[in-house]
């Protein structure tokens, strides 16, 4: 139980800041909606920061250990969520928005990083897929609650809340050992990674990565343009709701499927289930059909996340990897908000997500070829 602290203590700490972030990613259009053009850019500067500054995550764990960097951005995270919650002005604003993308940048690849500092090899894709599990379900029951502090008393209140929360997660960050990650330490020199941008991307494996970042902007049609088909019911909110859950659910089968079976089988029953979904929400109508189609656009994608985060780690170092895999995450729902906010606007949403469906299916086929013959369990 003593060697699992460690990691519970990562977890928890990661997952408020999962929670503080997508609070923030909805914070604006929901309580100052009315003033146009406000929200992307909050969004658009937030997103910026956050893919910025994770190229750097892996050097810093090298240079104030995995324990210090966790502190540090869950505190600069707390910090912009209450700077963002008190600002009256753009320019307050746009600053809690760098803080914020900031903190969270670095905290999201540290955190995927440091579950493989801590977890044996053998139990790695079990533990990240128990981690994304965790963490997601933070996001989907964390986030609606910040909002509905935001709504009910005020965005300063949930600032104060933020506050509280980021406090907690440093505290429960001093759980994870002080000298993990750090150069010089005990930590194998494979786990810290060279340096360098042609360094960073060595070995990576592209067309698994090419993989998720599909997939990624099919999870993005099933957060935005297939709530908007949903709306005709009454249900887009349900449909999100699905979405996150199945994807939290997601996270955990893929590392138990992984475990079990094998990374390709894995990989090609996340695929078909996000496909399915896919293609379910646009070629059916009626209400169950488009909730059932969330669920497994989240389910699919959650197991295609978990076992391709796993495959990039036995490829890469952790710190490298984390970071190709959250630049794929992010690029993929950059990708997804701008495609599926002109499908919406032309009405090719149906033709899109069955386009997509299709592609994603070709690209993995071609993936699953390539994947090693061998020890990939």
């Amino acid at each position: 139980m003593r060697a699992r602290v460690p990691v519970m203590a990562l977890t928890a700490a990661a997952s408020a800041g999962v929670a503080i972030f997508f609070t923030l990613y909805s914070l604006i259009p929901v309580t100052r909606g009315e003033e146009a053009g406000l929200s992307s850019l909050f969004a658009g500067t937030m997103m910026v920061f956050v893919m910025g500054v994770q190229v750097f995550t892996p050097a810093l764990v090298r240079r104030f250990s995995l324990r210090g960097v966790l502190i540090a951005s869950l505190l600069v995270l707390a910090a912009g969520a209450l700077l963002t919650g008190i600002a009256s002005g753009t320019a307050a604003l746009l600053a809690g928005a760098v803080a914020s993308g900031s903190g969270f940048g670095v905290l999201i690849v540290a955190g995927a990083q440091g579950v493989a500092l801590l977890v044996p090899p053998g139990r790695l894709g079990r533990a990240l897929g128990t981690y994304g599990l965790v963490t997601m379900a933070s996001s989907a029951l964390g986030s609606p609650a910040g909002l509905h502090i935001a709504l009910t008393f005020s965005s300063q209140v949930f600032g104060v809340c933020a506050v509280a929360a980021g406090l907690i997660a440093a505290v429960a960050s001093l759980g994870v050992p002080p000298g993990v990650g750090k150069a010089g330490t005990s930590t194998p020199a494979s786990a810290s990674g060279p340096r360098g941008v042609p360094a960073l991307v060595s070995g990576a494996p592209w067309l698994v990565l090419a993989v998720l970042l599909v997939a990624v902007v099919l999870l993005s049609h099933g957060l935005s343009s297939l709530p908007v088909l949903a709306a005709a019911h009454g249900s887009a909110a349900v449909t999100v709701f699905a979405v996150q859950v199945g994807n939290a659910l997601g996270r955990g089968i893929g590392g138990e499927l992984e475990a079990r079976i094998t990374t390709r089988a894995t990989l090609i029953a996340g695929v078909l289930l996000l496909a399915a979904g896919g293609a379910l929400g646009v070629a059916t109508g009626g209400q169950g059909a488009v909730i059932t189609a969330g669920a497994l656009i989240g389910l699919g994608v959650g197991i295609v996340q978990t076992v391709t985060l796993h495959t990039a780690m036995r490829r890469m170092d952790s710190g490298r990897a984390s970071v190709v895999w959250n630049l794929a995450v992010d690029g993929g729902l950059w990708a997804g908000g701008v495609l599926w906010g002109i499908a919406i606007a032309s009405g090719f949403v149906v033709a899109g997500a069955l386009v997509l469906s299709v592609l994603l299916l070709g690209i993995t086929a071609v993936a699953v070829l390539r994947l090693p013959g061998h020890g990939d369990r």
